[in-house]
This record gives C-alpha cells, sequence and structure tokens, in this order.
C-alpha cells in the first residue's frame, strides 16, 4: 500500500491541460513552462504505470527532442536560453500532439483505480499511520511485535472497509496483550496452554498481590464471549459500525493491562 495526497493526481492534470493549450510565444525553458510540463507529463505516466500513453507519446518525445536541438543549434550548444519561445508552427504542432494523445491517456485511465478511504468515527490518518496515537502514551511501544502487527493490520482494514478482518487482528492483538498480563502476574504453576479463556479463569481464581481488576477481568472474558469465540469459528460477520466499537473495547482493555504493567 503506497500514500499519496491527491494533490498528484491535479497536478498531472494541470500539465496535461497546459500542454493541450500551447500558444505561441510560450517560453520553452524554465519551471513551469513547456519542456518542464513535458518532462512531468512523461515522470507522471511512468509513475500512474500508464505504459499504453507513454507509447502513444512517442510523437511529443521526438517534439521535445527537436526544441532541444533547434535550441542548441541556435545558440551554440546552449540548451538553456530561458528566452526561447515557441513559434506558431511549434505551438500548433503540440496542440496536435496532445490532443492525439488525450485520447489514449482517457481510455487508459479509466482502466486504473484509484481507492479513496471515507472518514469513520476514528480518524482514518490515525488508523493507517498513527496506531500508537489511539492508545494511551507509551502502550503501543510496550506490546509485543505479534501485537504490534495486529493492531496496525486492524487499523488498516478498517480504514479500507474489510471489518471482519478486521476483528481477527483486533481479538489476536488482544490476545497477545493479556498473554503478557498473565505472565507478569502469574510466575508459577501457570495454564498449560495459554489461551484467553483459561488464563482469565486463572487470574479470576488467585488470592494473593498482585490481584487483577474484577473490572477489568470482567470485561476481558465479555469480549471472549461476545466476540472472540464467534469470530474465532466462522460464525460472525461484522460491519463497519461494529468493528470500530469493537476496536474501542479492545483498546481499552490493553491500556488497562499495560498500564499496571508499565507501573
Amino acid at each position: 500500500m503506497k500514500s499519496e495526497p491527491i494533490s498528484s493526481y491535479i497536478y498531472f492534470g494541470t500539465c496535461v491541460r497546459f500542454l493541450q493549450d500551447a500558444e505561441p510565444e510560450w517560453k520553452v525553458f524554465g519551471d513551469g513552462y513547456v519542456l518542464d510540463n513535458i518532462n512531468t507529463f512523461f515522470n507522471k505516466l511512468d509513475e500512474f504505470n500508464l505504459p499504453v500513453t507513454t507509447r502513444v507519446a512517442y510523437e511529443l518525445s521526438k517534439f521535445q527532442k527537436e526544441l532541444l536541438k533547434s535550441n542548441s543549434e541556435e545558440n551554440d550548444g546552449n540548451n538553456e536560453n530561458n528566452e526561447r519561445r515557441l513559434n506558431e508552427e511549434e505551438a500548433l504542432k503540440l496542440r496536435h500532439i496532445m490532443s492525439d494523445i488525450r485520447r489514449t491517456l482517457d481510455a487508459e485511465a479509466n482502466g486504473n483505480l484509484a481507492y479513496i478511504v471515507k472518514d469513520k468515527r476514528i480518524d482514518v490518518n490515525k488508523l493507517l499511520l498513527d496506531i500508537p496515537g489511539l492508545m494511551s502514551p507509551n502502550v503501543f511501544a510496550s506490546l509485543s511485535e505479534i501485537a504490534q502487527y495486529d493492531f496496525k493490520e486492524a487499523g488498516k482494514c478498517i480504514a479500507f472497509e474489510l471489518p471482519t478482518a478486521a476483528a481477527f487482528h483486533l481479538l489476536r492483538g488482544t490476545e497477545a496483550a493479556l498473554k503478557d498480563y498473565y505472565c507478569h502476574i502469574i510466575k508459577r504453576k501457570r495454564v498449560k496452554i495459554m489461551m484467553w479463556g483459561p488464563m482469565v479463569k486463572h487470574l479470576k481464581q488467585r488470592k494473593s498481590k498482585p490481584i487483577p481488576p474484577a473490572s477489568l477481568l470482567n470485561k476481558l472474558d465479555d469480549i471472549r464471549f461476545t466476540y472472540r469465540n464467534p469470530t474465532q469459528h466462522p460464525e460472525k460477520i461484522y460491519d463497519i459500525h461494529e468493528v470500530q466499537d469493537l476496536f474501542g473495547l479492545c483498546i481499552d482493555v490493553v491500556n488497562r493491562m499495560k498500564y499496571k504493567l508499565n507501573k
């Protein structure tokens, strides 16, 4: 996945429009002028993966070389004469070239899809790029590598509206945090198979300090019964609103477990 502002597409459109509207006396050299826009056009064709348009644009490439060559001949090999301007014939030729290219560009661009994420109740930029910012300070950094991975993946899945996949990652990440919490509290005689239910049950039976808060353990049990078990088996499909609710529940219990560990 690559994050890219839509301004790049807008800039490409203004570049195409500029070359289509070429007029006599337009400057050839310099930022924002003819050759600069031609260079940008080819760079964007490559960036946006438009190989058909790139092949069709061979006449534009020839025109680019002709401008450089003619200017070099007129100025003793200097290709940077900032006063060089299009003549009427060159402006007309450039407009015709771009008109031909535009038909292919429109057709090819219609087959290349860009997906735009919609706003969610949870900030989309944080879901994609800053999961730590959705947790209490220092919590994310204290999670295991697998838990960090799962919460990051859950954020992406929510942003791109894959709610059931997001639920899997949220519950995996929460269970990984629970294992850390359990191992911190229980030093000896741990359950043989460290799964969600047995770990919480064992923590509830603890009589000596540190004693986990009953409210935390009850909430962990509720998440297991209501979400984790049905999700683990093919019984539940989430919608985007429900998984955002689950996100809040999971982050809450992870924050509370890690708060106890980090004290």
